[in-house]
């Protein structure tokens, strides 16, 4: 009766110590990392100047992002052509 006993805790011990490192493993989820926003391209052809036409092309959150890189201000809460005018 003892032997089984012993028996049974060394199978329990054995078990658990197993299947305790394998599950730990499975409950961390790993999340890629985000991938960074492109940049804002406004000057398509590299001339130096950008024309109405390339900024009609960008979003109204581009435009705004662009307005901030060279330091201008821009209304946000504007359409995209009162932001493209100013």
């Amino acid at each position: 009766m003892e032997l089984v006993i012993i028996g049974l805790v060394i199978v329990a011990v054995l078990y658990f110590g197993f299947f305790r490192d394998r599950g730990s493993s499975s409950t961390t989820p790993v999340t890629p990392a985000p991938a960074p926003a492109p940049e804002v391209v406004a000057d398509a052809n590299g001339n130096g100047i950008t024309s109405k036409a390339e900024l009609k092309k960008l979003t109204k959150v581009q435009l705004i992002e662009l307005a901030e890189k060279q330091n201008l201000k821009v209304k946000k809460s504007g359409t995209k052509a009162a932001v493209i005018n100013e």
